[in-house]
């Protein structure tokens, strides 16, 4: 199995930058005065440092600005006609995605959901190398390694660069914690092991709890350059290391229930006040964290944020003049107070203004109770028989992979989210605490679709000791660090923890990895109906035999009555009521459905009753059930038609392979001129078409074939341009054409096909990106004439298949029924509970009920460098 890890490369060198030709950072806004990017050193405490408005000091600044009375003008846009097409690549950090964001949003007038398709940011230092070969047009970004600029200048690359923003490492306590300042040189005593009583540093007899990020982290990096220096830092117990600041800002409130832990941050995360919530953010060298100390430079360990745009472009680019404003705009009042309202130290002092501004989007606020008003971070599981109702899943923090490739090569990606239960009440059931929660599922090859039980599976992993995330974007997790368990909806059942878990219909396969052979099977109402011993020695230690020459048992499936197990080399079926081998051997077995079976045996394909006879006849190459009852025989030269007693019907020569649909069934064969020839039947084995052309492709669910072509008919030439796309019933011939149509599909879903009676047919326009969708019946009537798309969406908990409607993939989406009645509107694409939808709403994950009414809203962690 495999662990994401929420990691961050925030590159540490310590670089001198400066020059005259537009190629080196340089931290003043007026671009007049040449300095160093990023001041490493920590300054002294009185503010003996000073630099223009740095000069005045804090108190006299507040008094200033206490008399003068705020400006509420609105954030003004640049005047440049934003759009989508015109706007420029932007690239950059992973924390400065959320300022991306909001500008996007901003000047295109779109919200921020819409927005992130804008910001797909790859990291500090791959976005300056695509900025250098091309792939960007403007970045939003840290400080890089100086083999970045080093790059550029051997490329002759020019650029312009300013510092819009600054950031700082910050050191975080519980708020019960009496210290509310520590010197440079505390830290490093207590990183290093030499300070280890908080008494040392003025604080309580008691020993201090150092909380340390992962190696790679961002905050990692800026300890070991801004505090540590030369100086190793002491190497903690794997309790004490969080591989995510949320995890790490956790556990420094309420580790052990006690006062005594410290930890670090980056200011712009940590001074969120709800994630700062028990927390205290405490002074360094007598200076305390906040925009103007950060700022004047007054507080000691501060990094910059940058915009970098190329000095040179070619004057006909829209992307390009799009950058170069927003670059110029950024570094004024406006672009600055955006900046600002984002919760970013300003290089500009804009607090003069109203620090909203009315272009920023309203924070979304957390809708939801604990459970028995449980304090946060201690609801860290589902207690069974709890009166819940229904659970619900939801997330909560991202887990960002990060992927190393070379010396000072990687870029990282959203990966998944930690997850937690909530109830239809709005109660928080447990924090966000597992690394994944799924509905349990099975897929069934009667159907071809896949189907879901009444289970939740939840999964958590424990951190792995000494891991490193260098090589690759995944981490191989032991099965001893990995638990898994079944949680029913309503949380009356929490099953032990398992390392493996597998579904089939109407039961559950748990073992304590995925190696051992042990295994216990559930049904769907929790309890255990088959465990190895009891089929073992209801088979006379057959199992135990069968079991000592194969590698673990994995393959279970269920229908029927009977299990299939897979044993050594061979596949049995098992009675559920007398718990013996039924039949078997065989090479191959699927479970029962109505009475009877598809199997292997002897280099045949059979279909064989409960009793184990075959059925079907002998020395068929491949077989398959028809939806009546008929079977079908394929031999290496014809078809042969069976009925359900194993009479043949019919026999259809010139075909070697054949696939059924729910309406009837297709003969098929590869002729020499690279095509199939295709005769369709339904299930009795009428013949309704014919299709020697290869021109046609079929619904599994109604009648009614489709392919492209002109107004004279389908082709399937590449050298004939098509201009819309044909419809036809195969059982009445009945034809349509739809002019300017691109293409035609069944509805299907991500693991088998959908049970929906209807077609849909679409076009797509390149210039625009618009897609236009039409629906039709078995019968070619238009159901539905649609701008966007339309999709098929499973319900996780009822297995109904709905409807969804929007303009674009990532827009909002109206819910339809069978009957294309609108149900629901949500604002993204929902995730759907037994009728209640949830969603990614910016950065909050939202619940509505069946009415539409919110019901839940938690306010997600933010996707910082860290």
């Amino acid at each position: 199995m495999k662990k994401h890890l929420l990691t961050a490369v925030l590159m540490a060198a310590s670089i001198s930058l400066a020059g005259c030709n537009g190629n080196n950072p340089k931290p003043q806004p007026s671009g007049e005065a040449e300095s160093s990017a990023q001041e490493t050193e920590a300054e002294s405490a009185d503010g003996s440092e000073n630099s223009g408005e740095a000069s005045e000091s804090t108190e006299g600044k507040e008094e200033k600005a206490a008399n003068t009375e705020k400006k509420s003008e609105p954030i003004k846009l640049p005047d440049f006609d934003f759009t989508k097409e015109n706007f420029p690549r932007l690239d950059g950090s992973t924390s400065t995605v959320p300022l991306g964001k909001t500008l996007t949003s901003a000047l295109l007038g779109i919200s921020e959901k819409e927005a992130e398709d804008f910001c797909v940011f790859n990291r500090t230092t791959q976005s300056f190398r695509n900025l250098l070969a091309g792939e960007a047009d403007m970045l939003i970004v840290g400080e890089p390694n100086a083999k970045v600029f080093q790059e550029m200048a051997d490329a002759g690359f020019k650029y312009r660069i300013e510092d819009f923003a600054t950031d700082a490492l910050i050191f975080v306590v519980n708020k019960d914690n009496p210290v509310d300042n520590l010197t440079t040189d505390q830290i490093r005593d207590i990183y290093s092991g030499k300070i280890t009583n908080w008494k040392e540093v003025g604080g309580n007899d008691a020993e201090i709890k150092a909380f340390q990020r992962n190696e790679g982290a961002g905050s990692q990096a800026l300890i070991l350059k801004h505090i540590m220096k030369d100086t190793p830092m002491v190497t903690p117990p794997s309790s004490l290391v969080a591989s995510e600041m949320g995890e790490l800002m956790t556990a420094v409130k309420s580790y052990d229930n006690s006062a005594n832990a410290i930890g670090y941050s980056v200011y712009y995360y940590a001074n969120d006040m709800e994630k700062a919530k028990g927390l205290k953010i405490i002074s360094v060298d007598g200076v305390k964290p906040e925009p103007a100390t950060i700022r004047d430079k007054k507080y000691p360990h501060r990094n910059a944020y940058y915009a970098v745009i190329p000095e040179e472009t070619d004057p006909a680019d829209n992307r390009a003049k799009a950058a170069r404003v927003i670059y110029d705009w950024i570094m004024s009042a406006d672009g600055q107070r955006l900046v600002a309202s984002k919760g970013y130290v300003s290089v500009m002092d804009v607090s003069m203004y109203d620090d909203k501004g009315v272009e920023a989007k309203p924070a979304p606020e957390a809708n939801y109770t604990r459970l028995n008003d449980a304090p946060e971070g201690t609801l860290t599981s589902v207690e069974p028989g709890g009166d819940y109702g229904l659970l619900l899943p939801y997330c909560g923090s991202p887990l960002v992979v990060d992927v190393q490739y070379g010396e000072d090569e990687s870029y990282s990606y959203i990966g998944g989210y930690m997850c937690g239960f909530f109830d239809t009440k709005g109660r928080l059931i447990t924090d966000p605490v597992y690394n994944s929660i799924e509905v349990l599922s099975y897929y069934d090859p009667a159907d071809y679709n896949e189907f879901y039980l009444p289970y939740y599976e939840v999964c958590k992993y424990d951190p792995v000791e000494g891991a490193k995330n260098n090589s690759s974007d995944e981490l191989d997790v032991p099965d001893e660090n990995i638990h898994r368990q079944l949680i029913s909806p309503d949380g009356s059942f929490v099953s032990p923890e398992y390392g493996y878990i597998s579904g089939m219909k109407d039961h559950v396969l748990c073992k304590a990895n995925s190696e051992t052979n042990d295994f216990v099977i559930y049904d769907n109402k929790g309890n255990i109906v088959l465990d190895y011993k009891t089929l073992d020695e209801a088979n006379d230690g057959k199992l135990t035999e069968l079991l000592n020459d194969t590698d673990s048992l994995y393959d279970v499936s269920y229908g029927d009555g009977y299990y299939v197990f897979y044993l050594y080399d061979s596949y049995y079926y098992i009675d559920e009521n007398d718990h013996k081998i039924a039949m078997g051997p065989f090479q191959y077995a699927q479970p029962f459905t109505d009475g009877t079976a598809f199997a292997r045996k002897d280099d045949c394909a059979v279909i064989i009753n409960k009793l184990g006879d075959n059925i079907l006849g002998n020395n068929y190459v491949y077989a398959d059930k028809l939806k009546n009852g008929n079977m079908l025989g394929v031999a290496e030269d014809h078809v042969d038609v069976i009925d359900p007693k194993g009479y043949l019907i019919k026999t259809i020569d010139g075909f070697d392979s054949s696939g059924v649909y729910q309406w009837g069934f297709y003969a098929s064969k590869y002729t020499e001129d690279s095509r199939w020839r295709r005769a369709v039947f339904d299930n009795d084995g009428n013949e309704l078409f014919r299709d020697d052309d290869d021109s046609w492709q079929y619904c599994d669910k109604i009648p009614v074939a489709y392919a492209t072509g002109t107004e004279d008919g389908p082709n399937n030439s590449y050298e004939i341009k098509n201009t819309g796309v044909w419809l036809m019933n195969v059982q009445t011939g009945k034809r349509i054409f739809i002019k300017g149509a691109d293409y035609a599909n069944a509805f299907y879903t991500l693991n088998g096909v959908a049970d929906v009676p209807y077609i849909a047919v679409s076009s797509y326009d390149d210039t625009t990106g618009k897609n236009h969708q039409w629906m039709y019946d078995e019968n070619l009537n238009e159901l539905m004439d649609y701008d966007g798309y339309v999709n098929v969406v499973s319900d996780n908990l009822t297995n109904e298949w709905l409807f969804l409607g929007s303009e674009d993939y990532n827009d909002s989406c109206r819910i339809y029924n069978k009957d294309l009645k609108v149900i629901l509107e949500t604002k993204a694409y929902p995730y759907l509970y037994d009728g209640y939808a949830s969603f990614f709403d910016g950065d909050s994950y939202a619940c509505v009920d069946k009415k539409g009414n919110e019901i839940f809203r938690y306010v997600m962690t933010s996707l910082g460098e860290d």
